[in-house]
């Protein structure tokens, strides 16, 4: 009877320690089981201002103008024998041409994105360092009439582009956080006035010296198209890197001549297109827009 009694209690001291392992079994390999991770998707869509700095220029060239451009001087003794009146003289000066700089502005804007594509506007602002192209021309009188010779010298300094800014709409596609995009739409641009010197060189005495004239400033309107690809290297900041050609027609600068003697000798005209061409490095802070978690 006892031997039974043992043989029972040891069978069920198995059975208990079997159970035992079983569920402590059971358990591990449940906290064993891999939780899946949300894969996060990066959403553009949010306003988002930044900053920009780059390089510009302008590859055309105007037309040559030629006309009434050397006003008269006279010249006394003893570079000429006696006062020697020299007469106006027509003469031609190169148009406007090639101007390059540095630019650097901000910008403002919104995306909506839907799926992979993203649409946008922007708006943006720049600075730039882009001088004015000049042309000169000069003529010169020597022996047997003068000794030394004598010089005049006529420079026009076209105008600089003052300011550039530009109201654009933009479409791209999203890879991960990288945007592919392209834009265009209108340009405005202020355009500095003309300067036109006259250099009277040494030797000639009336009127003496240099005297120059400046005419006003221009606002002129345009369109603009580019493109660019932007990488968000935070949640809420981005880097790009964009390039646009802009056109702002043809205009005409106008450039006066002076006397020297305080009035207008004569007045020009030099005709071209105006082109720039940018390519900007531009970072953006991005306001909106949650981090999109897929399963």
């Amino acid at each position: 009877m006892l031997g039974t009694t043992m043989r029972i209690a040891a069978i069920a001291g198995s059975a208990l320690l079997f159970g035992v392992v079983a569920a402590n079994a059971a358990d591990m390999a449940v906290k064993a089981r891999p939780v899946p991770v949300a894969a996060q998707i990066f959403n553009w869509t949010g306003f988002y201002v930044g900053a920009n700095v780059g390089g510009a220029w302008t590859p055309g060239t105007g037309d040559s103008d030629f006309g009434p451009l050397f006003p008269a001087f006279g010249v006394p003794p003893p570079v000429a024998p006696v006062l020697t009146i020299v007469p106006e003289q027509r003469g031609i000066i190169p148009g406007d041409g090639r101007h390059s700089g540095v630019i650097g502005g901000g910008q403002i804007g919104y995306n909506w994105q839907v799926q992979q594509f993203v649409l946008g506007v922007e708006a943006d602002a720049v600075g730039t360092g882009l001088n004015g192209s000049s042309g000169s021309a000069s003529r010169t009188f020597g022996a047997p009439t003068f000794a030394p010779p004598v010089t005049q010298t006529v420079t026009v300094d076209f105008g600089h582009i003052d300011w550039m800014a530009t109201f654009r709409g933009r479409a791209g596609v999203t890879v991960d956080r990288a945007l592919f995009y392209v834009t265009g739409g209108a340009a405005v641009a202020e355009i500095g006035g003309s300067r036109t010197t006259v250099v009277n060189g040494p030797g000639i005495g009336i009127p003496a010296g240099t005297f120059t004239a400046t005419n006003g400033s221009t606002t002129r309107w345009g369109w603009t198209v580019g493109g660019g690809i932007e990488w968000a290297f935070t949640p809420n900041w981005s880097l790009a890197g964009e390039y646009r050609y802009t056109d702002f027609g043809r205009r005409s600068v106008a450039f006066t001549v002076p006397d020297g003697f305080g009035g207008v000798f004569a007045t020009g005209t030099s005709s071209s297109r105006l082109t720039v061409e940018q390519a900007t490095l531009r970072v953006n802070y991005r306001f909106g827009g949650p981090v999109v978690a897929r399963y």
